[in-house]
């Protein structure tokens, strides 16, 4: 009986090291190994914290730089995503955490991810929800269907007339 219970307890531990390994140093190596072999690169994966680190770093130096008068804010609003396109291309991945996160500004690949019903959407933090309110973007399941309904009808080519 008392072997039985010491030997679970001293199993416990080596189970939740195996997970946290796993889950930890594993799944993001495997995660950015398949991505690569796409042609898909992106800041590397840090330990527990991802790029969070980084993405206050360029927030803060972007604070502390004036705004020029002009519409192209995205290096003051999103200095990572502006940065990091440069370096990496359109598509790159990133790591929020221990969670990968695909960036996508091809516009055929987000016309493809909208057709696909399959794929999920990431929660919008709250100043990423202020900054896309309650547009298309931001929309997920019925409510997204319904507006994505919607607004197709816009984008129809027998309604929509180029003017020369």
């Amino acid at each position: 009986m008392y072997l039985t219970v010491l030997s679970i307890l001293l199993l416990l531990p080596v189970i939740f090291i195996f997970k946290f390994i796993y889950s930890v140093i594993y799944l993001p190596w495997k995660f950015e190994k398949h991505f690569r072999k796409q042609g898909i690169r992106g800041p590397g994966y840090r330990l527990i914290y991802g790029n969070t680190k980084e993405i206050r770093r360029q927030i803060s130096e972007a604070e502390s730089k004036s705004i020029p008068f002009n519409h192209n804010v995205l290096h003051r609003i999103a200095p990572q995503y502006y940065n990091w396109s440069a370096i990496y291309g359109k598509t790159f991945l990133w790591w929020f955490g221990m969670k990968p996160r695909l960036a996508i500004s091809d516009p055929d690949m987000i016309k493809g991810l909208f057709m696909n019903k399959a794929v999920d959407k990431v929660e919008f933090d709250p100043q990423t929800k202020q900054l896309f309110g309650q547009g298309l973007v931001g929309l997920r399941g019925e409510q997204w269907a319904l507006h994505r309904r919607i607004a197709n009808q816009a984008f129809n080519m027998e309604i929509v007339k180029v003017i020369h």
